[in-house]
């Protein structure tokens, strides 16, 4: 419905300028075949894409940076909350141009704009394992077929480099948008660990499109329970797990849940199944949900085309 604000990525890791921590949403991706947004423009209009930046497990401290746009003309919020309601932008920090890096209250530095998408995975094959899957057949060849899906694709993409002063030890991560819908405001979308509705909720239709529209603070008490029934059909199918298929389900469901992306500040930035530790951009991330989900290594046959810079602000704008 709203396609500006359907998210597709978030990253976080140590900053290529020391004392900062990146902070990367991406959202309004190109369809398969094309490198156009969808939704005819870079940014929605008058709605709010949010960085939940919290400090704690039950998300009370925190902040949140709240991203507007009009034409070419960004205004940056802050919220002092890391899970504020729907719809509430904050206070103003600073304004900036699309496709210009600038500098905002507190030295955090921001860049929004299309670029090329980092991502890498093979799309196609991943439709037809969860077919394959939902039948009760466990189909890894299915990989072999479709190759990198995302190659040529473009996102839009906001970065914002916060000083690590301004952050805890550690940080929980996650995205959303939100617009105005028949007078009020609804939140379009939410995003976290990568393809997380499309591997741990691919069963359960119903919860994927429920996960989209709620907050981490009650993933595990609405939602943690679906994820260990997929995970435990996964396992149950591809054989990996064998009599202990149901702790496993509960171990990678604590792993996950809730949604969000766990990083150390200053660390090295993992997206690995032995360490989940924030998400570089360099990462086969799907390699690893898919593992996780299934138990067992799987190779996507899609590797990483650097699709990316290795300094501020990482993306590489589209042409």
């Amino acid at each position: 419905m709203y396609p500006a604000y359907d998210l597709d990525d978030a990253y976080v890791f140590q900053s290529s300028t020391e004392g900062y921590t990146s902070f990367i949403l991406s959202s309004n991706p190109s369809t398969p075949g094309s490198n156009k947004p969808p939704a005819g423009v870079v940014f929605g209009q008058g709605g709010l894409y949010n960085l939940h930046i919290a400090g704690d497990e039950k998300f009370k401290t925190g902040m949140t940076l709240a991203f507007s746009f009009l034409g070419e003309d960004i205004t940056v919020s802050k919220l002092t909350s890391p899970n504020s309601p729907i719809g509430e932008k904050g206070n103003p920090i600073g304004q900036g141009k699309v496709g210009a890096a600038f500098e905002i209250t507190g030295g955090i530095r921001i860049w929004a704009g299309r670029g090329n998408d980092p991502f890498f995975g093979n799309g196609i094959g991943l439709a037809d394992f969860n077919d394959s899957r939902q039948r009760g057949q466990f189909k890894p060849d299915a990989f072999k077929e479709g190759g990198d899906l995302f190659a040529n694709a473009t996102a839009s993409f906001i970065v914002a480099d916060i000083p690590n002063s301004m952050l805890g030890d550690k940080v929980k991560y996650f995205t959303t948008t939100a617009t105005m819908h028949k007078g009020e405001w609804r939140q379009v979308d939410r995003l976290a660990n990568v393809l997380f509705p499309y591997v741990f909720l691919a069963d359960t239709p119903a919860v994927q499109e429920d996960h989209q529209q709620h907050r981490p603070d009650l993933d595990v008490e609405e939602r943690r329970q679906a994820v260990v029934n997929n995970t435990f059909w996964a396992v149950s199918v591809s054989g990996s797990q064998k009599g202990r298929e149901m702790e496993y389900a509960q171990t990678v469901a604590d792993l996950v849940m809730p949604d969000v992306i766990t990083y150390t500040i200053g660390s090295k930035a993992n997206y690995v199944v032995d360490e989940l530790n924030g998400r570089p951009l360099q990462d086969d991330a799907m390699n690893t949900v898919l593992q996780l989900m299934n138990g067992v290594a799987i190779d996507d046959f899609a590797n990483d085309g650097k699709r990316y810079r290795e300094e501020f602000p990482y993306i590489s704008p589209a042409k």
